[in-house]
């Protein structure tokens, strides 16, 4: 969006707001995304606006504002529960793929069984190894490996 009508975008915002339109409403009537009408809400200088304007309104953004990061929490925590309850539904699926999706994306989201788990323990002591000592590592095991068929070969 070019800066000029980003600019008209932002007078109009602080006009919708002074006559008591919340956030919302108003990001549904200038065609923006309501997170990106908190970006412009929440610009000093567009505070500064509102404040000199009308420092009702601006404490009614201000809070607003705030109760808009609780209130995407929350719909975070609404939708959490109802993906649950559809994952649980799919367990019960009669095509195996999908049970198993379902049931693979449950254990992922229990912090004792989930594969992106963190690991906990002291990491003090760490051993680093350079191409050089893997790759004679691997060729030793492999000697081993060798001698290990060519030994249990005379045996039998």
């Amino acid at each position: 969006m070019h800066e000029a009508s980003r600019q008209v975008k932002k007078e109009e915002l602080l006009n919708l707001i002074l006559m008591h339109y919340p956030l919302r409403a108003c990001a549904d009537k200038l065609g923006v995304t309501y997170i990106t009408l908190c970006k412009w809400a929440k610009e000093p200088e567009f505070l500064n606006n509102l404040r000199v304007l009308s420092e009702s309104l601006y404490t009614e953004v201000i809070a607003e504002l705030r109760e808009e990061k609780k209130s995407l929490k929350q719909q975070l925590t609404e939708a959490s529960d109802k993906a649950l309850k559809k994952l649980e539904l799919l367990l019960d699926s009669a095509q195996e793929g999908i049970a198993l999706k379902a049931a693979d994306s449950i254990l992922d989201r229990n912090a004792e069984s989930a594969r992106n788990r963190k690991v906990e323990g002291q990491f003090d002591n760490r051993y680093t190894m350079d191409p050089m000592t893997l790759m004679h590592a691997a060729n030793t095991a492999r000697e081993v490996e060798k001698s290990f068929e060519r030994d249990g070969s005379k045996e039998e």
